[in-house]
């Protein structure tokens, strides 16, 4: 089976390139509207408690709420961009190859022999965007990819082909 995103095998040198695929572009917009929604949580019961206390003077809440809210925004626009510009999977014949984060960055290779667990997960926001989220699970703790912000059908087609791959790996890498 053809598993979206398989290339030939890399060679030595090649190991630790970026990842050849990018996500979804429609998951800058996810995590635009799920940081927002964090930061709304924040933000409206400071601005509530502000408003509440009438010994808080009105300078000292505004500058409050205006700090709050230039963080925000500035987390809204330059997140997305940079998270998106590095959020990067590949799938080979030999391993399962992610890259994600903005601030902290993170590449995680797991050989296909190690591969024990593929799930597909979509909560109710990333389903709304038509996003999904394959996690790939080896026994050791530390041995989990997670590729956020697949198209459903990618993702699915990702843990259908991985099942296969897994499956006819016959060597034992435990």
């Amino acid at each position: 089976m053809t598993i979206p995103g398989n290339s030939a095998a890399p060679g030595a040198a090649e190991v630790l390139r970026q990842p050849a695929h990018q996500v979804s572009p429609r998951a800058k917009t996810w995590w635009t509207v799920r940081a927002a929604l964090r930061w709304a949580v924040l933000i409206i019961p400071v601005v509530v408690v502000l408003a509440v206390i009438p010994a808080v003077p009105w300078f000292w809440a505004l500058l409050a709420f205006v700090v709050l809210a230039a963080a925000a925004a500035a987390h809204l626009i330059v997140m997305p961009r940079f998270r998106y510009a590095f959020h990067r999977w590949e799938i080979n014949a030999v391993a399962v190859y992610s890259q994600a984060g903005w601030l902290t960055r993170t590449r995680v290779l797991i050989p296909i022999s190690r591969v024990q667990v593929i799930d597909t997960v979509a909560g109710p926001l990333e389903r709304s965007f038509g996003l999904s989220t394959v996690t790939v699970t080896t026994a050791s703790s530390a041995g989990t990819v997670r590729i956020s912000g697949l198209p459903t059908e990618t993702a699915q087609s990702i843990a259908a082909g991985l099942t296969v791959s897994a499956a006819e790996d016959t060597d034992d890498a435990t």
